[in-house]
Order: C-alpha cells, then sequence, then structure tokens
C-alpha cells in the first residue's frame, strides 16, 4: 500500500513502516477538532507528568491527585496513570478548550504521536479512521521521523530508556502488603517525584542505600537527573527492607 496515495483511504486498517508516508494534518477549520480530545484513554508517562505538573505550577502529588487516575497494568501489576476527563456528557480531557489544548507546548507523549500510533518493530498505523479523524483526509505528507520531529517527541525515548527496564529488575513477591509497599514505591519513584524528592533527602535513604556525594549533587536540583535516578534505582538497587525503613522515617512522622 502507498499510504500517499490521494486515492487511499486511510484508517485504523492502514499500517506502514517508518520510511512509509502517511497524509495527516490537523486544524482548527477541520469539523473534529478536539473530537480525538474526548472519551479516549490518555496515558501518561513519568516524562509526562514532570513537564504537564510544571507547566501548570502544581506538585506532581497535587498533579496527579486532581487530574490522573491510577490503573494496575497488565502483566506487570504495577500501577500506570491516566489523565481522568471530565465528569460531563463530553468526557473531555480537562486540558482541551475551544481554541485547543491548553498546555500544548507540555503534552503527553501519545498527544503528539496522535493518530499515529506504534503496533510493533517498525509497524505504525492510525488509532483513528477518517470518519472520526479528519485530519486523516488532508494531503500533508509525512514520515514517522518526520512527524516525531515536527511534534518534539525526539527526546522521549533517551530520557526514558531506564524506565522500561524497571519491571525486569524489580519483582514483586506473592505477599500482598510487600507487594503493596513495592508498588507504591514505584508510583512515587516513577511519578510522583516530589515526594520521592521527600524519600531521598528527608531521611536516611543517602546513607542506608550509599549513594555517592557525586550522584547527590547531580540529583538535588535537577528532576531530570532525580527522575532518571529513580528508574536506575528501581531497576538495579532496590532493597525491599531498606526501603521500607526510609518509608517509615520519611511519611510515618
Amino acid at each position: 500500500m502507498i499510504i500517499g496515495r490521494k486515492s487511499t483511504v486511510q484508517g485504523r486498517h492502514t499500517e506502514f513502516t517508518g520510511d512509509g508516508r502517511f497524509r495527516f494534518l490537523c486544524h482548527s477549520k477541520l469539523e473534529c477538532f478536539n473530537r480525538c480530545c474526548r472519551d479516549i484513554n490518555i496515558f501518561l508517562s513519568p516524562y509526562d507528568v514532570l513537564r504537564m505538573s510544571k507547566k501548570l505550577g502544581l506538585s506532581t502529588s497535587v498533579f496527579l491527585e486532581r487530574y490522573t487516575t491510577r490503573l494496575q497494568a497488565r502483566g506487570t501489576g504495577f500501577p500506570v496513570v491516566l489523565i481522568k476527563m471530565r465528569d460531563d456528557a463530553g468526557l473531555a480531557c480537562p486540558f482541551v478548550t475551544g481554541q485547543g489544548c491548553s498546555i500544548y507546548e507540555e503534552r503527553p507523549w501519545s498527544c503528539r504521536m496522535a493518530p499515529v500510533e506504534i503496533r510493533g518493530e517498525n509497524r505504525y498505523g492510525f488509532a483513528f479512521d477518517s470518519d472520526h479523524c479528519r485530519g486523516l483526509l488532508e494531503e500533508k505528507e509525512w514520515t514517522v521521523e518526520e512527524w516525531m520531529k515536527n511534534q518534539g517527541n525526539e527526546g522521549y525515548a533517551e530520557l526514558e530508556s531506564g524506565f522500561e527496564e524497571i519491571p525486569a529488575g524489580l519483582k514483586l513477591t506473592g505477599l500482598p502488603s510487600l507487594d503493596q509497599h513495592i508498588m507504591e514505591m514505584f508510583f512515587i519513584t516513577c511519578y510522583d517525584l516530589d515526594k520521592f524528592r521527600r524519600y531521598v533527602f528527608d531521611g536516611s535513604f543517602i546513607k542506608i542505600f550509599d549513594i555517592s556525594s557525586e550522584t547527590v549533587e547531580k540529583i538535588k536540583n535537577d528532576d531530570l537527573e532525580l527522575l532518571k535516578f529513580g528508574f536506575r534505582w528501581l531497576a538495579s538497587g532496590f532493597d525491599l527492607r531498606k526501603s521500607i525503613t526510609v518509608r517509615d522515617e520519611v511519611f510515618d512522622n
């Protein structure tokens, strides 16, 4: 299939590789403008949460409480975070307005990719059909690389590369009370960075986990470095007993 041909009707049936070309353009004159921002699951990555909370001037704890819902992922059992849609008939994203996205510069990764979705190794398709997304009928052509660059998605993979390694290194015990602690530490470390900062610096974490002075200086005032440090700690430095000790010191007082 040659995606670039006008005669080809694009939709969910469409698949293409990274160097294949597809047609898409979103703008306010389309009759479906903002339709894709309603009644949809928008999953947030750790980097999304950090960027969006900063954009709104909120702590990660307040942002997560106010704007997200938390589910348990299939397979790993670890929590995932989704945007909480408005409780109205349209189930709209809380950040969408008549003029578009109010946090557009810091919108989530999945919103930046839309309508493109990843279907496998070098396999892509569309999340919508053209009757839902009229932008698929526009003539502007892209490759996946061109689209990701245009949408500012190029740096995400590198920033969150350590996040994908956590499930292989952080194992559940099968004991409900201990596993609840592990899942809570996963959530705090990956998503609630302001709370994780307290966990690291307000108790004996640095001493108990023998964190070098160089690392402490690196993560003290740099949120991205702290986030990446958290990924590494969960994947290869986590100790259940020690983590409970620090939790009780910091959060039970």
